[in-house]
């Protein structure tokens, strides 16, 4: 819930991520409409959160756990999983450390959420101590979105995840 807030987050700060090719044209999305990878046994399936940037963080988790139940038992409609401005994968629950999600058009990103791990760090002075680190991916279209774009959205995600209390603000 909270990559899917502060996600949301970013995309409002970062508006020339919110965009989609669609018929030869770049379109300039108004709304932050994030898909939501949902696997199932038959295949994956990406509802859509909204205006999810709208959303406090309570109403963002109850319209994503309720979209992944309705999933899950075959209640959803065509409406929740269409019209998805920008998607987050997580595969980190099912332990996968890094991968490469593929993009769901006509979007022109996607987030993926990889597992936290434990790792060894070394400080200035030679210190070692244990931290978790969480790492994410972004796939992007180069159409639509240059390294550099990317990598100051990628940025700002990061920056947010470790300072969390300002997903709030």
């Amino acid at each position: 819930d909270l990559i899917l807030k502060a996600t949301a987050k970013v995309l409002r700060a970062h508006p020339e991520v919110l965009v989609s090719y669609d018929n030869g044209q770049v379109i300039q999305r108004a709304h932050v409409n994030l898909g939501m990878a949902v696997a199932l046994d038959a295949g994956l399936i990406v509802p859509v959160i909204r205006d999810a940037d709208k959303l406090s963080l309570d109403a963002l988790s109850a319209r994503a756990k309720d979209l992944a139940a309705r999933a899950k038992d075959g209640g959803l409609t065509p409406d929740d999983y269409k019209g998805s401005t920008f998607t987050v994968s997580n595969l980190g629950m099912f332990g996968v450390e890094t991968f490469n999600p593929i993009i769901n058009q006509p979007d022109a990103g996607i987030l993926g959420v990889c597992a936290v791990q434990d790792e060894l760090v070394m400080d200035a002075e030679g210190n070692i101590t244990k931290r978790q680190f969480m790492r994410i991916s972004f796939t992007f279209d180069h159409r639509l979105i240059d390294g550099a774009t990317a990598a100051k959205f990628e940025l700002a995600i990061r920056d947010l995840m470790e300072h969390p209390m300002q997903i709030l603000l």
